[in-house]
């Protein structure tokens, strides 16, 4: 008899993926085919394995520029909701156990036509008792697709336009996503992942963090115990350049410039901030995950 014991649910569970992978069982078997390796025998050592926390906290991908490859391939294959997306939970659990199976543990959903909070209502519940942490795209803050404000927004998103539709319909995302494990997108962009302004306009930038704060805070009852993360995206990054401070307890996401080239790293006192810092970087030019 084998016995597993994790700090938490994702510990327990690399543990049984572990010995699932050392008996010949590779993560992409689903996703890729490949055949598990046929044994006449399989035997157990009795002993004990032990494996430290990963040093990265959140480990995951970006499904993005999911059409028409995956998107194509999926309306195929699964039923579409009634906003017409077949990125449904029979779906994710495919996605959640490669991810578990690869020893990532964080996931930013389809984006382009799936609202994952909205599509299936089993997709967050699914996630959970995964131990998939889920989060939102660069464009996309406190835990609320594109598409959700395109189907249910009130106006213009636009900051200095239609701030308190914005910041209704922000802190209902944060509301939706308290009682499971996610890593909040703070910050903001334009429509359609575009510049929010065509010049850096700091000082709305800011007011758009310092709200969020104060959503967090209502919520939560404390932001500062909410992992959060600030995507320096392309010109977001100049904002930041231009001197433009989140509170300390914010991951600043650092990211390359679309062709795999990183453009800056934490320097100085950069690296002693609580809440650290990532790296969003595309695996390949032309393929789908970040």
């Amino acid at each position: 008899m084998t016995n597993y014991l994790g700090s938490d649910k994702r510990g327990t569970i690399f543990g049984i993926y572990d010995v699932s992978e050392q008996i010949g069982v590779s993560p992409w078997y689903w996703w890729a085919d490949v055949a598990p390796k046929s044994h006449e025998q399989i035997f157990a050592i009795k002993t004990t394995k032990v494996q430290k926390s990963p040093t990265v906290k959140y480990r995951g991908i970006f499904i993005n520029d999911e059409a028409p490859a995956l998107t194509g391939w999926a309306n195929a294959i699964y039923p579409k909701s009634k906003w017409n997306s077949p990125f449904g939970a029979d779906f994710y659990s495919h996605v959640f156990e490669l991810l578990l199976r690869s020893r990532a543990n964080y996931l930013w959903p389809a984006m382009w036509n799936g609202m994952f909070n909205v599509d299936d209502l089993r997709n967050q519940p699914l996630a959970d008792e995964y131990g998939i942490v889920m989060g939102s795209s660069h464009t996309e803050p406190l835990v609320r697709s594109t598409k959700e404000w395109n189907t249910f927004g009130k106006g213009v998103w636009q900051w200095t336009e239609n701030k308190d539709n914005i910041v209704a319909f922000m802190k209902e995302g944060a509301e939706r996503a308290k009682n499971y494990e996610s890593v909040v997108t703070v910050g903001m962009r334009g429509s359609h992942d575009t510049a929010m302004s065509p010049d850096v306009q700091t000082e709305v930038l800011q007011d758009v963090v310092d709200t969020q704060q104060k959503i967090l805070d209502e919520v939560y009852g404390d932001a500062k115990q909410v992992p959060q993360m600030w995507c320096l995206y392309k010109e977001v990054q100049d904002y930041y350049e231009a001197g433009m401070k989140v509170p300390d307890h914010v991951t600043l996401l650092w990211t390359e410039d679309n062709w795999g080239n990183i453009r800056r790293l934490p320097v100085g006192n950069e690296t002693q901030r609580s809440g650290g810092a990532g790296i969003y970087y595309v695996s390949f030019p032309g393929l789908t995950d970040h």
